[in-house]
């Protein structure tokens, strides 16, 4: 299991820990030195692609998360990470989402049918993993998530286009171009 792999790396690594993995309502781990929340989970097989029509990806670039999953991260933004190990495939590969990311990046949202005493749905959220940062090792996974917060100046302070590469998606022009005379005309209206 991820989760067994992760709690030996930080072990090995005397990187402090809180293990929430028990946990129903919050994400797997707190690194308290470093201020990290982060969550673990597996692709363990193949998806069957007729049960996920709304997918736009390829199989063996789909991964399905849960809706409340996504909102458990939220609530530590903006230093909260979904790590995910593949092992659909070979070589086994680790993807890394930030919660930046998941605000950030061209996602499908579906509701799952769920039949029990009253019928309901359960959010998903379909992710193509090459919007993902991908690692071969848990090592540097770790090492990017840990070492994130060296992008918050860019990502809140100066980075002023759309955050973020991704693969999956195709950004456009819009609106009209803006010239210096907007920002002056802007300024004199407040004040």
């Amino acid at each position: 299991m991820l989760e067994q792999e992760i709690k030996s790396y930080l072990t090995t690594h005397k990187e402090p820990f809180k293990d929430q993995t028990k946990s129903h309502t919050d994400v797997d781990f707190f690194l308290p030195r470093n201020g990290v929340y982060l969550d673990a989970k597996e692709k363990r097989q193949r998806f069957d692609m007729r049960n996920w029509k709304e997918a736009i990806m390829p199989e063996e670039c789909l991964f399905i998360i849960d809706d409340l999953a996504i909102r458990k991260l939220l609530r530590h933004a903006p230093h909260s990470f979904c790590l995910i190990r593949d092992c659909s495939r070979s070589p086994q590969t680790y993807y890394v989402y930030s919660i930046v990311d998941f605000l950030c990046m061209p996602k499908k949202r579906c509701r799952r049918p769920i039949r029990r005493n009253v019928p309901a749905y359960k959010g998903k959220w379909l992710l193509d993993l090459r919007d993902a940062a991908a690692f071969e090792k848990l090592e540097d996974a770790m090492k990017y998530v840990i070492g994130y917060k060296n992008k918050h100046p860019a990502i809140f302070e100066t980075h002023i286009d759309c955050w973020g590469k991704y693969p999956s998606e195709h950004i456009k022009e819009g609106g009209s171009t803006r010239k210096a005379k907007h920002w002056d005309e802007d300024a004199k209206a407040h004040t």
